[in-house]
């Protein structure tokens, strides 16, 4: 069995990760996959996950803990263990770090969202969120797109400048602004990506404020979670999810339902995309993302293959 921890992972090209999470929406067109309804497990403020799903060649279970108070502690919100196994002799091939795998498969998925939801001549952008997938979402979006003023937004402005600090070692050519609030983030962003598990809507905005841009909903995964008020959803001309549980796990999708804000019929399929080129420059876009254990599998099996390759990781006995 080979072990992989966050720095092996954090080796693999972020090409990679995103193809292998385009995978993931090519095997959902073709429903060449087994992907059970995941267990949440709800303990006060605290959520375990328990995420499996099978293709033709792998399996993969993901154990996830989302601890949000962790971060008061010095400690990341998100931890997991994810084991990818052979789909034939049902052998244990690998045991990961699930917070690595979540954060860069995340990213991705943002990533790809911010590459087919979003012209190319965008120059501003915001982030809120400065944690472990705030970061990652930084990451993806500047391998996605040549942003020219970067606005992160934190709770903790100690975080935002930490987070600011990072990125500019590792993209240097590009201004960088802690936001004092979300909406002055809003107000000068093109594109929107929220990484928070806030349980009320981060801003409040009048529609002057988000017509024609792109809004990306990445943190939000329980009913009681939400990043984004009705306003934006109200206002987009496109909403997309990842997947259609968002509509029920999702505060950002299931309370402008329950509001009667928007119907069921308005939510589109974010693999629906794939193969088509429509241009989305100058209209106002909503995409939520709860994630799906086939963004685990194809990454994790992508990560796998890879450091089997470049001989990463190390080799344990089982």
């Amino acid at each position: 069995m080979l072990f992989l921890n966050q720095t092996a992972i954090g080796k693999i090209d972020q090409g990679v990760i995103q193809k292998a999470v385009k995978k993931a929406y090519q095997l959902v067109l073709s429903q060449k996959y087994n992907m059970p309804d995941r267990m949440h497990v709800v303990d006060h403020d605290n959520t375990l996950l328990l995420m499996p799903c099978f293709s033709e060649k792998f399996f993969a279970t993901k154990l996830v803990s989302v601890f949000p108070e962790a971060r008061q502690h010095g400690q990341p919100a998100v931890n997991g263990v994810m084991v990818l196994s052979d789909n034939v002799s049902g052998q244990p091939l690998a045991i990961m770090d699930g917070a690595a795998i979540t954060a860069q498969r995340t990213g991705a998925v943002g990533g790809l969202g911010v590459k087919l939801l979003t012209a190319d001549s965008i120059q501003t952008a915001g982030i809120m969120g400065a944690g472990v997938q705030g970061l990652s979402q930084a990451r993806y979006l500047l391998f996605n797109r040549n942003i020219k003023t970067l606005y992160i937004y934190d709770l903790s402005n100690k975080a935002a400048m930490g987070m600011i600090n990072t990125l500019k070692k590792e993209f240097a050519d590009l201004e960088y602004v802690a936001a004092k609030t979300p909406g002055q983030l809003v107000s000068n962003s093109k594109v929107i990506i929220a990484a928070t598990t806030s349980k009320t809507p981060l801003f409040e905005s009048s529609p002057d404020n988000i017509l024609g841009k792109t809004f990306i909903s990445i943190g939000s995964f329980r009913p009681d979670m939400q990043e984004f008020p009705h306003i934006v959803i109200e206002s987009a001309d496109d909403i997309f999810v990842d997947t259609m549980f968002a509509a029920k796990e999702s505060g950002d999708i299931a309370n402008p339902l329950k509001d009667n804000v928007i119907q069921k019929g308005e939510i589109k399929e974010f693999a629906g995309l794939l193969g088509k080129n429509e241009i989305f420059e100058n209209r106002t876009i909503f995409f939520k993302s709860v994630g799906m254990a086939l963004f685990d599998l194809t990454v994790a099996s992508a990560v796998y293959q890879l450091a089997m390759e470049k001989k990463l990781g190390q080799k344990l006995d089982f």
